[in-house]
């Protein structure tokens, strides 16, 4: 009896985990759908790409990966300069994690200029096109650590009211402020 209860306690048990990695499995692969068909609407597949076009885009990623350090290094300079050590070691891990990206970068760039006339090329750009994603995430990261992503991407509609804080000015409202009630052990 008893090996028939652990039985079934086990096929409800399993039977639950199969559900749930079902229904994550099928939740994950919408997500993935969905951004594999906004990659497809905005860049073309590597496969239609010309050795020269694969030369000339890997370029312009290099050049990108480039700009990404030079970024980190100038945050990292800013927040020396602001002797912030919370910022300043947020950045760092990020820098940290950059030049990792950058040498797998730079090794995926090194293969595929061997491969630009085999048969390989489409899977070693693929190789630099998603370093070099990685290495402009880091980056992207970087700038939060110093609040700058924040701050450039907020577009609140919000203005603030035109009141005069003066205290010389007078009242700014027409109606009659009344005075604060002042606490009292009496009343």
């Amino acid at each position: 009896m008893k090996k028939l209860t652990k039985g079934i306690a086990f096929a409800a048990v399993a039977l639950l985990a199969a559900g749930q990695l079902y229904a994550q499995s099928s939740g994950t692969s919408e997500k993935k759908d969905e951004k594999k068909d906004e990659k497809a609407e905005t860049a073309r597949p590597a496969s239609t790409l010309s050795p020269d076009e694969m030369k000339q885009l890997s370029a312009d990623m290099r050049k990108q990966v480039r700009q990404d350090i030079q970024r980190v290094q100038y945050l990292q300079a800013i927040s020396r300069k602001e002797k912030d050590v919370i910022k300043l070691t947020c950045v760092n891990d990020k820098f940290v994690n950059l030049k990792a990206e950058a040498n797998i970068f730079d090794a995926a760039h090194s293969q595929l200029l061997g491969l630009l006339e085999t048969g390989e090329r489409v899977a070693s750009y693929e190789a630099v096109a998603k370093a070099a994603i990685a290495v402009h995430k880091a980056r992207e990261e970087a700038d939060t650590c110093i609040g700058t992503k924040e701050m450039s991407t907020d577009s609140s509609d919000f203005t603030a009211p035109t009141l005069l804080d003066d205290p010389t000015m007078g009242m700014p409202f027409d109606i009659p402020v009344e005075p604060p009630a002042f606490a009292s052990p009496f009343k």
